[in-house]
């Protein structure tokens, strides 16, 4: 068993550092605080849960979570993008996505100041864990650059291979310490809200390169499906050599996928 799973601490309270804008359409958001002195070192690129208070209360219930009396928190996933145990600070990177599909989690990010206080639990185990292959690729929207990102700045330095991230401007390119020979690409495309190709047209575009793959596609779920059924079927990829999640779907809330995510699971 991973032993960041076999010795979860119990949910945490932790305070908001700082806030700022990223780039247009990502916030990041700094957390510190007593609280997060244990927390576990180079799991960068892992997830975690945001425990975010019910509207009007100032703090959420961590004694709710995840199935304790009392009201539930709201529940969010997020992925650690940096912490630094010397400071006892977390890094996590909100994407936005536009004033109307903007969710509590966002909502948080973008009102966040130093002092208000959330809750997390976790983090889970880290997203990929094969960096001994020949090569890697990363297919990622705004959703999951967070997590490829932390995954790319853990590769060795010798890594080979292809990133692509679908932002909605120029603008939110961000930089990314990735070894020389890792070409990232960026996608764009203004309107997350429909279906877009542009991912797997890339990658179907590449000169496929010999030797055992690793790779990593999260995002949109109709997109990360695709992607998915296209290394299955015309390249014969191990699931042990990829990690393809969905991480929001068109159309749905996060309480909606989550749901149609467990009921694909059963």
């Amino acid at each position: 068993m991973n032993p960041v799973i076999k010795n979860r601490k119990p949910p945490r309270l932790i305070t908001v550092h700082s806030s700022t804008r990223l780039t247009p359409n990502m916030q990041r958001v700094i957390f510190s605080g007593d609280n997060l002195n244990d927390f576990p070192e180079g799991q960068e690129g892992a997830n975690f849960k945001l425990l975010l208070p019910q509207p009007g209360d100032a703090l959420p219930d961590l004694n709710a979570f995840p199935a304790g009396e009392g009201k539930k928190p709201i529940v969010r996933t997020y992925t650690v993008r940096r912490y630094d145990a010397a400071t006892q600070q977390l890094t996590v990177d909100f994407a936005l996505h536009g004033d109307q599909h903007m969710g509590p989690a966002s909502q948080f990010a973008v009102n966040a100041k130093a002092g208000d206080q959330v809750g997390i639990a976790g983090p889970g185990p880290k997203k990929l864990s094969t960096l001994d292959a020949d090569w890697f690729l990363f297919a990622a929207d705004m959703s999951a650059i967070p997590a490829a990102a932390a995954v790319i700045e853990e590769l060795p330095q010798d890594a080979k291979g292809y990133a692509f991230f679908e932002i909605p401007s120029a603008d939110d390119k961000q930089p990314i310490d990735a070894p020389a020979g890792l070409s990232i690409t960026w996608l764009i495309n203004p309107d997350a809200q429909n279906p877009s190709s542009q991912q797997l047209d890339a990658i179907k575009a590449i000169d496929w390169p010999s030797g055992r793959p690793s790779i990593f596609a999260a995002g949109e779920g109709n997109t990360v499906r695709a992607l998915r059924r296209y290394f299955l079927d015309e390249h014969n990829i191990e699931r042990k050599a990829m990690y393809a999640s969905p991480y929001w779907k068109i159309g749905l809330t996060e309480d909606q996928h989550q749901v149609q995510k467990r009921s694909e699971k059963d």
